[in-house]
């Protein structure tokens, strides 16, 4: 994939430096979602249907049509995922039965688990930074990017918390394991609390940072996300598919900027996207189109064989999430053990015809950035 830059060189920029720069000084920070307002064509990546799922065709009463379509190469990205119908269907077994759906572990390692993904947006912690004048006086490299380069549109979030309008609603989800659980009190006092609903999928329960333990098939190791990761997908469907419109993933090493990323999702092109990609939605629809969104990759440049980086994470839509997990995880790669667990979720989507969807902006910048700050220098500087 190439990358254009040059959204990036010719916006000013604004944000909350103190914050942002702090945070990233502090937690060295090696995955941040930026959310510019980004677009590109890019060819879409050739796929088979499939056709073993529920899918309805989208109906369209008074049929209303977005101020800008969605450019062609994008339509066809969407064009091989068929619309699922997005009524909940239960797939949670018996305990006894195999994995990803035997639920989550309480602290006491009691089976039947279910925590409370909105504790940390009612009681957020306060921000506790150590030195905070100190560690922003430095002037490095990764403060030039943060203070130069990255824009937090407060201005329209603000804007749109006070419209009345309904808001969407993104659960997001981190996962580690317990040697990380260091790292999650710094998600909780930045961005976490912003997310409707929040969670960490790991090996050990600790309600006080809103750890999960969710057991799944072989071990904890870095060599297994991919297990890890299904059993997480299965809970998380089981327990919140119907109180949330959008579903972000990614490590503790992640910073998401909440603000931008609700925007986006709320954006007219998303909206069009999730309803097929010619109309917007009227509010009515029982069916919608599976959106896979982050940073797009082509594996060793074979651009039939495109996935997402797990660095940022990536969001799923309802849709989405239904497909992967009603459809997709019961059929596909039940017992591989890897590592790679972004390109294994999107060799499942590629096989119900669900194609990750192209997230730049119309000046050809991304999005979802999954580099360290440090590695963006050389790119926006050149």
């Amino acid at each position: 994939q190439t990358h254009t830059m040059s959204s990036f060189l010719s916006r000013p920029f604004n944000l909350l430096l103190i914050l942002l720069v702090g945070v990233a000084l502090y937690l060295n920070t090696t995955s941040i979602l930026y959310s510019i307002h980004f677009s590109a064509a890019a060819g879409s990546a050739g796929c088979e249907p499939q056709a073993a799922y529920d899918s309805v065709p989208p109906a369209h009463k008074n049929p209303r049509l977005p101020s800008k379509p969605i450019p062609q190469s994008r339509l066809n990205l969407l064009s091989t995922a068929k619309p699922i119908e997005l009524t909940y269907v239960d797939m949670a077994y018996d305990l006894n039965k195999e994995f990803p759906h035997k639920g989550a572990k309480d602290e006491q390692g009691n089976w039947g688990y279910v925590h409370d993904e909105t504790a940390l947006r009612k009681n957020p912690p306060e921000f506790a930074f150590p030195n905070l004048d100190r560690a922003c006086a430095i002037k490095d490299d990764q403060r030039m990017v943060l203070t130069e380069k990255v824009f937090v549109d407060l201005e329209s979030h603000e804007a749109a918390e006070k419209s009345g309008q309904k808001r969407d609603k993104i659960f997001c989800l981190v996962y580690t394991m317990s040697t990380g659980h260091d790292q999650i009190p710094y998600i909780r006092e930045t961005w976490g609390p912003k997310c409707d609903g929040f969670m960490v999928g790991s090996n050990k329960t600790d309600a006080s940072i809103d750890a999960v333990d969710i057991p799944h098939e072989g071990a904890e190791e870095f060599d297994n996300i991919w297990q890890k990761v299904r059993s997480m997908w299965a809970y998380i469907y089981d327990n919140y598919y119907d109180k949330y419109d959008w579903f972000h993933i990614g490590g503790g090493d992640l910073f998401l900027i909440v603000e931008n990323l609700r925007l986006y999702l709320e954006s007219e092109e998303i909206k069009v996207a999730a309803n097929g990609g010619v109309y917007l939605p009227d509010g009515s629809e029982t069916v919608q189109t599976p959106l896979f969104l982050g940073r797009r990759f082509a594996f060793v440049g074979d651009m039939d064989d495109i996935f997402i980086s797990g660095g940022s994470g990536y969001t799923l839509n309802k849709a989405a999430l239904k497909a992967l997990v009603v459809h997709g995880l019961p059929n596909y790669f039940l017992h591989d053990h890897t590592f790679s667990e972004d390109r294994m979720i999107a060799q499942v989507f590629k096989k119900m015809g669900i194609i990750p969807y192209d997230t730049k902006d119309e000046a050809g910048g991304e999005r979802y950035m999954p580099f360290m700050v440090r590695g963006l220098l050389s790119l926006l500087y050149e």
